[in-house]
């Protein structure tokens, strides 16, 4: 038997978990919760086939969500089926730890306050964005200051590659298409960073082949400058595209941009073990930035998403 709605929520709030189901009920959509499985049955294996078989995952989220380690399990089966993931902001709170890692950039609906006397509007959103149920939900009952909104893609499983936050529709057009090509690659560099890069890298280059003295480290200090800088500006992106902290990927990101903004003394400094030894050296500095900037990565990543958490529950539903 399929079902339209798995139903996730804190044994604190069964009550209003089953106002939810009777409400979705009413409306002809049909819901999982665990209060479906029969004495003698696995629940583990209940809950699979249940996920395996909804369109999609609802939580209802309060602060003793927080604490649930069977939420965590449930949205690690539900990106592994690719399922779409809709949290429900109940109560006066904010996901912390791996659920703000997980959950700020999803398609969250906030029927805080009073949550109870929101249900049928939430029932007749959810109705819209995965179009079900047996009766169209009236035109009344309907917010008419918050629209659906748009579906989106479940977050692969927490050991995979996360998933980024997916652009703001506020974020500029060139911005968002960036962002949505860097997602994909470990090259840290996009083609208007290189646009910036390149002609610094050459100016620097030239610097440190035409002059002598201390004045050759002239070019030097000027690339090294600007790809420091790029190397925040990395772990800003890094961050907001929630990309994992000290990942293979993240490691590359940094050490590429800093040897290249070394490749002027590189070519310029040293013959035979000594340019060897050096190019070692370097590679090791690098690690150390890039340990550096992955804790920075880290700061700044919790900071975007409780952003991204604050302003997707800014309005509550039908206020």
């Amino acid at each position: 038997m399929g079902y339209d709605i798995f139903l996730s929520y804190s044994r604190a709030d069964r009550q209003l978990a089953e106002q939810f189901v009777q409400t979705a009920a009413a409306r002809g959509v049909n819901v999982w919760f665990d209060e479906k499985i029969e004495g003698g049955q696995d629940w583990r294996e209940r809950i699979v086939d249940a996920l395996g078989s909804a369109k999609a995952l609802v939580i209802l989220f309060s602060e003793h969500s927080n604490a649930s380690t069977q939420l965590i399990k449930e949205l690690a089966v539900a990106d592994d089926m690719r399922k779409r993931v809709i949290p429900v902001l109940v109560s006066d709170c904010e996901p912390r730890g791996a659920y703000l890692y997980e959950l700020a950039s999803r398609n969250w609906i906030n029927i805080h306050p009073r949550p109870e006397t929101r249900l049928a509007p939430l029932i007749d959103d959810l109705m819209r964005q995965l179009d079900v149920g047996g009766a169209a939900p009236s035109a009344t009952s309907a917010s008419p200051t918050t629209p659906a909104p748009a579906a989106r893609e479940a977050s692969p499983a927490p050991d995979a590659t996360p998933s980024p936050a997916t652009p703001s529709p506020t974020q500029g057009h060139k911005e968002r298409h960036a962002l949505l090509r860097s997602q994909g690659s470990w090259f840290p560099l996009g083609r208007y960073d290189l646009y910036v890069l390149v002609p610094i890298l050459l100016g620097c280059f030239s610097v440190g082949l035409l002059s002598t003295g201390d004045d050759k480290y002239t070019g030097l200090g000027f690339s090294m400058i600007a790809f420091f800088i790029y190397m925040f500006i990395i772990a800003v992106r890094n961050a907001r595209l929630n990309r994992s902290i000290f990942s293979g990927r993240s490691f590359a990101s940094y050490v590429v941009v800093f040897v290249i903004g070394w490749s002027p003394v590189l070519v310029t400094e040293g013959t035979g073990k000594d340019k060897i030894y050096l190019l070692l050296g370097l590679i090791i500095l690098a690690l150390f930035m890039a340990v550096f900037a992955n804790v920075l990565q880290v700061v700044l990543r919790t900071t975007f998403q409780r952003n991204i958490f604050r302003s997707s529950i800014a309005r509550p539903l039908g206020a």
